[in-house]
């Protein structure tokens, strides 16, 4: 089976609140995509996590690698 990383697990290892991890996918700032029920995944949970991370260091635009 196939493990998805959640907005849960990204939350945890950034340190954000769920609720900031999800405005900023709503806003474009942090890769995700979307399952059929419309819940949020990181297919890339390391770019995910280093566009957290710059977002938290005070870059509005994460480098885009």
């Amino acid at each position: 089976m196939f493990n998805k990383t959640t907005v849960e697990d990204i939350s945890v290892m950034t340190g954000i609140s769920t609720a900031t991890l999800r405005r900023w996918c709503d806003k474009g700032l942090v890769d995700h995509k979307k399952d059929y029920k419309g819940w949020r995944w990181f297919p890339e949970p390391k770019r995910a996590v280093k566009q957290v991370k710059a977002l938290l260091d005070g870059g509005s635009q994460p480098e885009q690698s």
